[in-house]
């Protein structure tokens, strides 16, 4: 996708027909859209049931689940949403997976039985990733042994927004919740949250931490300017590359 809103290239391709290399690059992105402290870069977002209608953008993250992107007017009508609500000027890459997860099962001491599947998990799970253009420079070219000016190319960046669907809660899917993964905690695209997902946009990290500020001044009488520490922050916890088989991202 480029900074117009154009689609550039659309590819899909059998997950584990990419090269080693390519899959290790990938499962790099999907960690990273994983990662993060909750509360600040990751959000679980509860659907209530005003927002899981026929229409809904839950009911479409439903069907890609259940059609597990096999169909293409499916995937593009998901595009399409995410290209009219995603605000960002420049050009950035749409990553749609479909995946399984085999639950293993608990034995009576807790421990787990990897041969004993109480559950499979199937799940998407969505990554944009900023494409920008390799800075110029110099380097060796081994052929001509020469140094020359290096070509530019576009790399694709690690992920600044994406989502799980459904959340994983319990052991267990979860229909009724989405994790969602914001690189900056401050930059959450609630307009994309509220077309393409469906769920209440959360709070920013600085908001949480404003309104607790807030609260302890209102309670105990302590300024609002007054810094707290990191400590006493802390909140509680509270592509199209889309794969035609499926594959667990939890080894």
């Amino acid at each position: 996708m480029d900074a117009e809103k154009n689609i550039r290239t659309t590819l899909k391709e059998a997950f584990f027909a990419l090269s080693e290399e390519e899959i290790f690059k990938y499962y790099e992105i999907f960690k990273k859209t994983l990662s993060g402290g909750i509360g600040k870069n990751l959000h679980n977002l509860e659907y209530s049931i005003r927002d899981e209608g026929e229409d809904s953008a839950h009911a479409l993250l439903m069907k890609l689940r259940e059609e597990k992107l096999a169909d293409d007017e499916t995937v593009d009508s998901f595009y399409n949403k995410v290209i009219e609500n995603y605000d960002y000027g420049e050009n950035y890459y749409i990553i749609l997976i479909h995946s399984a997860y085999d639950v293993p099962g608990k034995a009576s001491d807790n421990e787990e039985m990897f041969d004993a599947s109480e559950e499979v998990y199937h799940h998407i799970l969505c990554c944009i990733c900023p494409v920008k253009l390799s800075e110029p420079g110099l380097s060796y070219n081994e052929a001509t042994n020469l140094i020359e000016e290096r070509p530019r190319d576009w790399w694709v960046q690690p992920p600044m927004t994406g989502f799980l669907f459904p959340a994983f809660n319990d052991r267990s899917s979860d229909i009724h919740s989405l994790l969602y993964f914001s690189k900056n905690p401050e930059e959450l695209h609630t307009e994309f949250i509220d077309a393409c997902l469906g769920a209440p946009s959360p709070i920013s990290f600085r908001s949480q931490k404003e309104a607790f500020q807030e609260i302890l001044s209102d309670t105990l009488g302590i300024p609002a300017t007054t810094p707290l520490s990191a400590r006493s922050m802390k909140t509680s916890p509270s592509w199209r590359r889309s794969t035609r088989r499926t594959w667990s991202p939890w080894p």
